[in-house]
């Protein structure tokens, strides 16, 4: 069972981040960072996730538990993370919904409004109206030049 340490100035934010992780098989304690811990999450104005191996995460603070939970089993895997699709669009331009994050990922896979909507369970008008969300968010005028900015930036993946 991994042993994972959170480290930060701030009690509260410790608590709060170990009892998101807390969810997960993980032996969960808050101190200072140890040889012994198979990641260390330190909590300030962002989270940075530290493991034993050398991989690393970037997170924003506002970050939700189950994407946290992701990156720290990402680092425990031996993988790096860039700072995460939703902290970087919500940096540079209004934040995408998570609603808009499974439309942009079926869009980026080349679904058209009508596949997106069958895929989802929402009417294509509906899937039309996230991607127009979508290209207004990210700055993008056509369907390609989003998906182009949503790879190059990692806000979506293949």
């Amino acid at each position: 069972m991994p042993r994972i340490v959170i480290v930060s100035a701030s009690p509260l934010l410790a608590d709060g981040v170990a009892a998101a992780l807390r969810a997960d098989d993980w032996r969960v304690t808050i101190g200072e960072a140890d040889d012994d811990a198979d990641a260390w999450v330190l909590v300030d104005d962002e989270i940075t996730v530290r493991g034993a191996g050398g991989a690393s995460a970037q997170l924003s603070a506002g970050v939700g538990a189950s994407r946290l939970r992701a990156a720290v089993a990402a680092v425990l895997e031996g993988l790096s993370v860039r700072e995460l699709p939703w902290a970087i669009a919500a940096s540079e331009h209004e934040p995408l919904t998570p609603r808009e994050i499974e439309v942009f990922e079926l869009l980026g896979k080349g679904l058209s409004n009508r596949d997106i909507g069958g895929v989802l369970g929402i009417s294509a008008h509906t899937a039309k109206y996230h991607v127009a969300q979508i290209l207004a968010k990210v700055g993008a005028a056509t369907r390609a030049e989003a998906v182009h900015e949503g790879l190059r930036h990692g806000w979506i993946g293949l």
